[in-house]
């Protein structure tokens, strides 16, 4: 089989080019000379659905977090998505309803400290990013299938791609790269091609949760609905689970869900009715008003996994896993994006650090990023969603995600609480999802003045039960 030499220098090349692809484009363009992104899917030119990315037409939440990462990647995108019409939510905690393991959040009607949040669909945000990245001048983005990287034994080292032919009767191409990200995705083959040049495959965290959903998007006047953040998380006693979002095109999408291998509505009017008994009435109310737009769409995640490149003690230079290659949460927690983003900022920063060990650095601060978010993610899906983890669960799983219950309970009618986990939720302040002793304190508190007036309620009622009851002759 002939292959096509082209030899380049100082060449960084991504495979694929989705938005962890593209975040990495943008990161490798300060450094390499040249950056090609291989993309095997047809790129649309404005923002649209693609084939590759069938998760996209599915519910997509941007954390605040991930706002700020991805502005920091590419300063303006923020404005230029709200002046196409995307939602800004400025310190408006009306505008979100957030339902949590059977709870829902009672922020109030202000916020302490401020809280900024956006609501791009998936496709309106990889398009802005795109159009970005394609502005690059060192930049190119192809349409071309990446078949394997080449590995070089003797150099321990990835040397570049080959592509695979463009076309019948073509050859296939090699190219040199002195770097290969590889962004394909959770059908990544790394793990395979580092044991067939010699290396141990990464261990893999696994959390078998079955997620199957289903959405729809429709249309209602204008007004209607205050709120343009809508979730209501499935439950422990329930598996079924819905997010709504109003988007930058005037319309809604309605992504419903179940976990367990539960089962969501697929009809449009069985979807409303799952709403109208997840929801409050005034939602159902507009939603009576609801006119579908277009066909469902249907997509399954049977796990969440994490493979952990960063406890492998060699390693090849030249190639580096970024994103969904790394480790694909639980969509139904909206996180992937923003997770996405802070890979790109891990690696932006080991290349200024000028690291000889670049796949080394990056691999660690993606870890220790990814363990605080992972770890809650699991106690969640455990403890909730009735998950199985291959492998032996860590014994403080279940009593963490009973005290989570109960600090969500007293979040329905303590503001501070419900306000301090919607930023922990959005990933802002940090990471980890553990409440400091003010926190606790407060939960503590609060559950006990809610305990002390049940039981004031009860001695009142069986009082006034004696008092109005009969006496015997």
């Amino acid at each position: 089989m002939g292959v096509t030499e082209v030899n380049v220098r100082d060449h960084a090349v991504v495979v694929g080019g989705s938005i962890a692809g593209l975040c990495a484009a943008r990161v490798l363009a300060d450094r390499y000379s040249t950056v090609t992104v291989y993309e095997r899917d047809e790129l649309p030119s404005a923002p649209a659905n693609r084939a590759a990315v069938p998760q996209d037409r599915h519910l997509h939440m941007l954390m605040a977090r991930g706002a700020m990462e991805f502005e920091d990647l590419f300063p303006g995108l923020l404005k230029d998505m709200v002046a196409a019409g995307v939602p800004i939510l400025e310190n408006r905690p009306d505008c979100i309803h957030l339902g949590a393991a059977g709870h829902v959040l009672g922020t109030g009607h202000t916020l302490r400290d401020e809280f900024t949040a956006y609501v791009p669909s998936r496709p309106h945000l990889e398009w802005q990013i795109r159009r970005r990245v394609q502005a690059i001048d060192n930049v190119s983005i192809q349409r071309r299938s990446v078949a394997e990287p080449r590995f070089d034994g003797a150099r321990g080292r990835v040397t570049g791609v080959l592509l695979d032919p463009d076309g019948p009767g073509a050859e296939p191409q090699f190219v040199a790269a002195d770097l290969v990200v590889d962004a394909a995705g959770r059908g990544t083959r790394l793990p395979t091609w580092l044991t067939q040049w010699g290396f141990e495959r990464p261990t893999e965290q696994v959390v078998d949760i079955g997620i199957n959903y289903a959405t729809h998007y429709f249309r209602i006047p204008e007004g209607l609905i205050q709120e343009r953040v809508v979730v209501a998380g499935a439950s422990h006693d329930l598996s079924l689970g819905l997010g709504m979002l109003s988007y930058e095109d005037g319309t809604w999408v309605l992504t419903t869900f179940g976990v367990a291998s539960a089962k969501p509505p697929t009809e449009f009017g069985e979807m409303l009715a799952l709403a109208h008994k997840l929801l409050p009435a005034h939602f159902n109310e507009a939603l009576a008003q609801a006119q579908p737009v277009g066909d469902p769409s249907f997509h399954a995640f049977p796990a969440s996994k994490w493979r952990r490149y960063d406890k492998l003690d060699r390693f090849p230079a030249g190639i580096l896993p970024l994103g969904d290659s790394v480790v694909s949460f639980n969509p139904t927690f909206g996180q992937g994006m923003t997770m996405t983003a802070l890979q790109a900022g891990h690696l932006r920063r080991a290349l200024q650090s000028g690291t000889d060990d670049l796949a080394t650095e990056v691999n660690r601060a993606t870890a220790k990023t990814t363990f605080p978010v992972w770890t809650m993610n699991a106690i969640g899906d455990v403890t909730f969603h009735h998950a199985d983890t291959k492998g032996p669960m860590p014994w403080w799983y279940r009593p963490s995600g009973a005290l989570f219950d109960q600090f969500l309970g007293a979040a329905e009618t303590e503001p501070v609480l419900a306000e301090w986990f919607l930023r922990r939720f959005s990933l802002l302040d940090s990471l980890y999802m553990v409440p400091p002793p003010r926190i606790l304190g407060r939960t503590i508190a609060h559950n006990m003045r809610l305990w002390l007036r049940g039981r004031r309620e009860q001695r009142d009622a069986a009082k006034a039960a004696a008092v109005t009851s009969p006496r015997s002759p």
